[in-house]
């Protein structure tokens, strides 16, 4: 009977111990599963594994790393999705991690800092060079409710202008820990623009004041002393004051060409035509003006064929072109209205040429500027605005063309 029991004790303890091994065996099966994300599958019996009570763990554990695995890789997905959509981006997008070591740098910010080069990896100091950067980038630490700021960067001999902004966000390497998005936003243009209005409001301030003092100082004059300045003083005085409003006129008719150039492009009316009647005219409008030396020649290629423009304006190009010659160019001889066809550019090449003295080398680049004037004193003296030759750059680029 003895026997028996020990029999019966030791098969017992056995069965236990195997059933505890086998336990312990898919346990570990299990544990190695989740470690890998991947299903498990038991080289066990289903029958087994209900013996064991671990059917339903088994079970669960396998729908949960489905459901991590589908999670994984729509998140992945996205996080791709996010990067391309930067780095297509033109702004400059940077994120560092709290020891400004680049963790993510778009096109725009290689193409920029590192001659296109990968930034990850690079530490900001060393990768972006610009102290006006840095800066911000310290008052950024030291003060989180400053806002956007306008940032200066020189590139390559010239300054670039940015609006830069930066913000927390969550890491890209360590997702538990806080990163820095940095944007920057290329304003150089608008910074161009902000300079030209400045100029062109203190040019067209400057231009309006002067016939606007003659005007008051000559009618204050009249006004205090017209009973005692003799007729011919009076006349002068008109004179004078006539001609200073009509030069307020001319500069504002021009001011007005120039924003319904800038504003309305609508007003163009282009039509197939020839060039050479529109020559004529300007050439017929200028000849009363010629003294007995001077004339004006047309020359007119037979290969220039006829194109869409609109008369008026290319007109309107071609007056100021000889206005310009019989005002600055008084010694000349001939004036050569012309026009060539430039088969490989596949346009036609229109100038408007004198004999004269001609304009300095170092001031040709400049001459299409508005307000600009090679001899200012000559200038103001015959009656220019110094816009002339700017409407006639836009009229020209807004046909399609360039001015040279």
């Amino acid at each position: 009977m003895l026997s028996l029991t020990c029999i019966f004790f030791f098969i017992t303890t056995l069965w236990l111990l195997l059933h505890i091994r086998r336990t312990r065996q898919l346990l570990a099966e299990l544990e190695d599963s989740v470690h890998a994300q991947r299903r498990l599958l038991p080289e066990a019996s289903n029958a087994t594994i209900e013996l064991h009570g671990l059917k339903g763990l088994i079970r669960e554990t396998n729908d949960f790393i489905d459901r991590h695995k589908l999670y994984a890789t729509e998140n992945t997905g996205y996080s791709k999705q996010i990067e391309a959509m930067l780095r297509a981006v033109q702004e400059v997008v940077v994120i560092f991690d709290g020891d400004r070591v680049i963790e993510f740098a778009n096109t725009a910010a290689e193409q920029l800092f590192n001659s296109a080069r990968t930034m990850k990896g690079l530490r900001v100091d060393a990768a972006m060079r610009s102290l006006e950067l840095l800066e911000f980038l310290e008052n950024k630490d030291t003060d989180s409710t400053n806002g956007n700021q306008q940032i200066s960067i020189e590139r390559e001999g010239s300054v670039l202008w940015f609006e830069a902004s930066c913000t927390q966000v969550r890491g890209i390497a360590e997702p538990k820990l806080m990163s820095s998005l940095m944007v920057l936003h290329d304003i150089t243009r608008l910074k161009s623009l902000e300079v030209m209005r400045r100029e062109f409001v203190a040019n067209v301030s400057h231009e309006l004041r002067t016939p606007l003092t003659i005007i008051k100082g000559f009618a204050e004059t009249l006004v205090d002393d017209y009973e005692v300045l003799p007729i011919e003083m009076r006349a002068r005085y008109l004179a004078k004051i006539l001609k200073n409003a009509e030069r307020l006129n001319v500069l504002v008719e021009d001011l007005l060409t120039i924003s319904r150039l800038e504003s309305k492009r609508d007003q163009f009316e282009p039509k197939l035509q020839g060039l050479l009647p529109v020559f004529e005219d300007v050439a017929e409008d200028y000849l009363p003006k010629l003294e007995k030396h001077q004339s004006i020649v047309i020359d007119i290629d037979p290969e220039v064929p006829e194109f869409e423009f609109d008369r008026f304006r290319i007109n309107q190009v071609l007056d100021n072109l000889v206005v310009n010659a019989l005002r600055y160019a008084s010694k000349f001889n001939q004036i050569t209205i012309s026009a060539r066809l430039d088969t490989v550019a596949n346009t036609v090449i229109c100038s408007v040429k004198d004999d004269g003295v001609g304009i300095p080398e170092e001031d040709l680049s400049h001459i299409f500027e508005r307000f600009y004037r090679v001899d200012k004193g000559r200038s103001v003296k015959r009656g220019g605005t110094g816009l002339g030759l700017s409407i006639v750059k836009h009229i020209v680029q807004l046909h399609g063309g360039t001015v040279y």
